[in-house]
C-alpha cells in the first residue's frame, strides 16, 4: 500500500469571522449572493490562498493593515492568513458597488460597522 502524501491531508485552517461580518450577512438581501459568500467562507479552510492580496489603485482604498481577498457574487470577503497559528481571519465583507475611497471606513462612527 501507498503511503500518504501530504496533498492527501491538507492542512485545515480554523476559519474565524468578525463579529462585524456575521452582523453584516444578515444584512444582505441576495440569497445568492449569500450561498456565494457561504461556499467561500467554506473553502477558506482548506483553501486559504483562494484569494489575493488586496492591491487597490487607490491609496485611500487601501485598509490599515494588508489583506487578501476572495470575491464572492458582488462581495469582496477580506481576510488574513496565519500559516503559523493555522487560522484565517475574516475581517470585512464589502459590497463592491460602494465607494472604494470609502471602504474600510465604519458606517457609523460610534458602532464600528464596516460591512454591508
Amino acid at each position: 500500500m501507498d503511503e500518504p502524501r501530504e496533498e492527501d491531508n491538507p492542512t485545515t485552517y480554523e476559519v474565524i469571522v468578525s463579529p462585524i461580518v456575521l452582523e453584516a450577512m444578515t444584512n444582505i438581501a441576495s440569497r445568492t449572493d449569500r450561498t456565494r459568500i457561504d461556499r467561500v467562507l467554506c473553502i477558506l479552510d482548506t483553501v486559504p490562498g483562494i484569494g489575493r492580496t488586496y492591491d487597490p489603485l487607490y491609496e485611500a482604498a487601501k485598509p490599515e493593515e494588508p489583506v487578501m481577498v476572495a470575491y464572492a457574487g458582488h462581495y469582496g470577503i477580506y481576510y488574513e492568513v496565519s500559516d503559523e497559528r493555522e487560522e484565517v481571519y475574516v475581517y470585512y465583507i464589502e459590497d463592491q458597488g460602494r465607494d472604494p475611497l470609502s471602504r474600510f471606513r465604519p458606517r457609523n462612527q460610534n458602532d464600528g460597522a464596516f460591512a454591508s
